[in-house]
């Protein structure tokens, strides 16, 4: 990560360990979001994962009852 927010994250509040370098040894944050699919859509549309806008990140979420 080199500091650049996303565009989907824009008008977001974040806390400052979203910037902090992932730790391998503890437990991986929850993810709601099918990384694969979405890298692959990114990649099918000529665009960065960091250029995808809300609602496009929103296609690949998990809605969890």
């Amino acid at each position: 990560m080199n500091g650049a927010k996303p565009v989907f994250l824009e008008n977001t509040k974040l806390t400052p360990d979203y910037y902090e370098t992932p730790n391998p040894y503890k437990n991986a944050p929850v993810c709601n979001v099918n990384l694969l699919e979405l890298s692959r859509y990114a990649k099918r549309i000529g665009k960065k994962l960091t250029e995808l806008t809300k609602e496009e990140v929103e296609q690949f979420t998990h809605r969890t009852a």
